[in-house]
């Protein structure tokens, strides 16, 4: 059976035939107020999507008014008419307050999944974090043994544990800058002293970007003897006093 549609069902036609059919007959407020009605829920759109079978049905006993012989007839439909109407109404009311309350549960559900997975980035994040700051921790731990060649930028056998180290933090944590500043004792002259310890950090650097880590991502320094750690009148404190210092960012 073909539904009827509120595009179809317009009241000037429906007035019309009234008109028609009662010419000998005045239509009782009850009727006027629910051909008026009926116009209003017609316009609704909530009316429409969810109940538009039971509006058609107070269209049909709308039109029927159109045969009606007395003004017992026109009042019966008027009743009925407002009655489906009504009815209308109320199914379409509570159809859209269940639909409301299905939306609302599909939000929380979607919300209580976000907190979830925002409580899995966050602890991922947090584990991420620790295991940067113990390979930090390591690597300054590494870079402490480093020694070069005296009067060089050559390291001496067996130093590259710690460059091999930061490569590969550098490769798994993507975000990461460095700066690698490198410091001298006091023997030579302070030019002399300046250059080598820029030469030691642009040296470890280039080794970097062999091992595939960006440039862009490295700083280097050169402090020269401006910044000693230790006193550079004993062999031990020179020894302290060359050093390469990492710094993350």
């Amino acid at each position: 059976m073909k539904k009827l549609t509120v595009k179809k069902l317009v009241t000037p036609v429906l007035i019309a035939t009234l008109a028609v059919g009662c010419a000998e007959l005045q239509k009782p407020q009850s009727l006027l107020d629910a051909e008026k009605a009926y116009q209003t829920a017609a316009n609704d759109p909530i009316i429409q999507k969810y109940s538009a079978d039971q509006l058609a049905n107070a269209n049909k006993t709308l039109l029927t008014s159109a045969t009606a012989t007395s003004e017992e007839d026109l009042a019966s439909i008027a009743y009925i008419s407002s009655t489906q109407i009504n009815t209308a109404k109320h199914m379409a009311s509570a159809e859209q307050a269940m639909q409301n309350s299905k939306d609302l549960l599909i939000q929380q559900g979607q919300l209580a999944a976000a907190a979830v997975i925002a409580e899995q980035d966050q602890a991922q994040q947090q584990l991420l974090a620790m295991q940067a700051n113990e390979a930090e921790r390591e690597i300054l731990l590494a870079f402490g043994k480093i020694e070069f060649v005296t009067g060089t930028s050559d390291l001496v056998p067996g130093a590259a544990t710690g460059i091999n180290m930061l490569a590969g933090y550098m490769s798994k944590f993507k975000a990461k800058e460095v700066t690698i500043a490198g410091h001298t004792d006091n023997s030579g002259s302070d030019t002399l002293n300046q250059d080598l310890s820029q030469q030691r950090a642009d040296f470890i650097r280039n080794l970097l970007v062999t091992k595939g880590v960006a440039e862009s991502r490295i700083t280097t320094l050169g402090y020269g003897q401006s910044q000693p750690i230790a006193e550079n009148t004993t062999r031990d404190g020179r020894q302290k006093n060359r050093r390469i210092e990492i710094t993350f960012k």
